[in-house]
């Protein structure tokens, strides 16, 4: 868990989102005419209902409860479909693309199923085990940090701001003066917070166990350095408490997404062929 992905299978999967509802709630049928209608029932009575139909597609109503589709399911399915046909007829269509599509749209809706069944079967940890886990990382739980954070909109900025403060420039009048933060105003402070609490975050361990000042960490929202001035016992269990118990939990679905993988993996043997 927690590997990266190349940004081209992000680009992919942007394309895929956009036609998955598409995909889940609709297939080819078959209708007695080219325009667009709301039937009632399918031609040929095999018994299921027809809500809709584009030329030779159709959208059944099983299909939208399945999907639990919103209100307005319908008139987007008929708007998309009538611009899928007319992107076919137009010879805008890649049908590698268009089987591509298809099957990682299938793939994401495999995997969303295994996900949510796993998930389903991670029992939520006891009191008892939180503060185990707790007293297992006190690094993480058991202390809090007083994080500084700047925000810079690009890595050479960010680079040259770090470069700075490990001269020795003032952290929180550089916080003020650059960065992007919402927190800039008040010298980038973004108070008191346990590691475990970063962690949750996405940020990685090392920002949890910071002591001085980070290198440049970057997000989807820009390029971070953090300072922490000072630490402190926790304050406030409960809130802590609850952050570990999601840590843990969390945890536990990683560690059994990782063991459904390997087995998976060991019984049809992946690979990159290229």
């Amino acid at each position: 868990m927690g590997k990266s992905i190349p940004l081209v299978l992000w680009l992919l999967t942007g394309v895929v989102v956009g036609v998955t509802l598409f995909i889940h709630i609709s297939y080819a049928g078959t209708a007695e005419n080219g325009s667009f209608n709301i039937v009632d029932a399918e031609p040929g009575g095999s018994g299921r209902e027809i809500l809709a139909s584009v030329g030779s597609h159709v959208l059944y109503t099983s299909d939208v409860a399945a999907t639990r589709a919103g209100e307005g399911a319908v008139d987007n399915w008929i708007q998309d479909q009538l611009l899928a046909c007319a992107a076919e007829d137009a010879g805008l269509e890649n049908p590698a693309m268009s089987r591509f599509v298809q099957k990682r749209a299938e793939q994401l809706y495999l995997r969303d199923l295994m996900v949510e069944h796993i998930i389903s079967s991670i029992d939520s940890p006891t009191e008892v085990e939180v503060r185990t886990y707790m007293q297992a990382n006190p690094e993480l739980f058991l202390l809090e940090r007083h994080y500084f954070q700047i925000i810079a909109a690009d890595s050479a900025i960010a680079d040259s701001l770090h470069k700075r403060l490990g001269w020795g420039q003032n952290f929180q009048i550089t916080a003020q003066n650059s960065s992007l933060g919402q927190k800039a105003a008040i010298g980038g402070d973004i108070g008191y917070i346990t590691g475990g609490e970063m962690l949750l975050q996405g940020l990685p361990i090392e920002i949890a166990l910071l002591e001085g000042l980070s290198e440049v960490v970057p997000s989807s929202i820009g390029w971070h350095i953090f300072k922490v001035s000072e630490t402190r016992a926790v304050t406030d269990s409960l809130r802590v408490m609850r952050s570990a118990a999601e840590g843990l939990y969390n945890s536990r679905i990683d560690a059994a997404l990782d063991s459904v993988l390997l087995v998976t993996e060991n019984r049809l043997f992946a690979e990159v062929v290229h």
